[in-house]
């Protein structure tokens, strides 16, 4: 009995753990990491950056939907970049690194979902240099 409790408990500790490695919810959204090798969305930006630097983008949020993806994309995966998100009001939604889908592929793929609508308005996107050898190509 004492054994099947705790495997249940053991069991019942994973499913939480995934939950919360694949989705968080912040200001309303909720973050989905996109485990997909294709992508389908147009780019925003290519550019490069180096250790320490930190560059902004921005998409413009116009028309009525209930998700917004961004895609951060670069060669190296021995790099590290980090991505912060901010909506409109420029409250910060979250802060995504590399390994925020489970693997350290070189890319930051994320949905931010509302059922009740993302913000209309500008939102921003940091990129940061978090650990970069040299000069990094990327794209969002």
């Amino acid at each position: 009995m004492i054994r099947k409790i705790g495997l249940l408990l053991m069991v019942m500790l994973i499913s939480v753990s995934f939950a919360a490695a694949t989705a968080s919810q912040d200001n309303g959204y909720t973050i989905v990491p996109v485990k997909s090798d294709i992508t389908i969305t147009p780019r925003w930006v290519t550019n490069t950056i180096t250790q320490g630097e930190t560059d902004w983008h921005s998409k413009q949020v116009s028309s009525y939907t209930t998700c917004l993806h961004i895609d951060l994309n670069w060669e190296d995966s021995s790099d590290s970049l980090r991505l912060r998100v901010y909506d409109p009001d420029n409250q910060h939604v979250g802060t995504f690194y590399d390994s925020y889908d489970g693997s350290i592929d070189g890319r930051i793929n994320i949905d931010i979902r509302n059922s009740s609508g993302i913000d209309l308005g500008t939102w921003r996107c940091e990129v940061y240099g978090y650990s970069v050898s040299g000069t990094e190509d990327y794209y969002i």
